[in-house]
């Protein structure tokens, strides 16, 4: 029986914790996946997109970071639907294909989705695996919330490093939103700063790093995340050298 050590994890011994946390993490989806025959693979990542962990029983495409960025986008939106068509939060997410279906599941700390062979999970009855992941994401998401790992998300270290921000978005670069604070609409929002991105890049003929749209009073800034991932970060300031430490804040996060 793997058991977790939750008084490993010491602010004074920060990376070494994160090393454990990945190891840690990675046994566990491991012993999941054994118990679990029709499985095929499974990731977790925060809500803003970052990976935590994975595990396949197959070489895939898709590289981690771009399955945990269309995860969370994927359980963001299906959130936002449910919540803004039916007033409920979201339980889980079911895609099926011909051969194998996806279910993701969104708990406070993560978003976790699991690749199942299709035939033998209606076998074995895709409600029974509904529970058991959904009791899994409960544990891992336990886990996360006790480390240090959750202060080092992306998104929480934005809104702590920049409190008077007015929008704090992480969106694909193909223009999904991953994780959004903003009274603009999410899709609106996610694909004008991902046009923005795309274009700039295409008149600088290489990667954009930063850019800042700049009005009277106020700003957006949309910087590089990491090779799938952008942020959109808008705030009440139009002062150049203001602009310019936030935008040394937020490369101190993402470095």
């Amino acid at each position: 029986m793997f058991i977790f050590d939750y008084n490993y994890y010491n602010p004074m011994n920060l990376d070494e914790s994160i090393k454990q946390l990945d190891v840690d993490l990675n046994e566990l989806i491991e012993k999941h996946l054994l118990d679990q025959k029709s499985i095929l693979g499974m990731s977790i990542s925060t809500h803003g997109g970052t990976h935590l962990a994975s595990r396949f029983k197959k070489t895939i495409k898709m590289t981690k970071s771009e399955i945990s960025a269309a995860s969370s986008s994927l359980v963001f939106l299906s959130s936002k639907i449910l919540n803004d068509s039916l007033n409920q939060r979201i339980s889980y997410n079911l895609i099926t294909g011909k051969e194998r279906i996806i279910l993701s599941i969104l708990t406070e700390s993560i978003a976790l989705i699991a690749y199942l062979n299709r035939q033998l999970a209606e076998l074995e009855g895709i409600d029974s695996y509904i529970n058991s992941l959904k009791r899994f994401a409960i544990q891992i998401s336990a886990i996360i919330e006790t480390s240090d790992l959750i202060k080092e998300e992306v998104f929480v270290a934005l809104k702590r490093a920049i409190p008077n921000a007015l929008v704090i978005a992480i969106i694909t670069k193909d223009g999904l939103p991953i994780k959004v604070q903003s009274t603009m609409p999410e899709p609106m929002l996610s694909a004008m700063s991902s046009a923005i991105y795309n274009l700039a890049g295409v008149l600088l003929e290489e990667g954009l790093e930063f850019s800042i749209i700049g009005g009277e009073n106020g700003s957006i800034i949309i910087h590089e995340l990491d090779d799938t991932r952008i942020i959109a970060i808008a705030v009440p300031e139009a002062d150049e050298r203001k602009l310019g430490s936030y935008i040394v804040k937020i490369k101190s996060i993402i470095k």
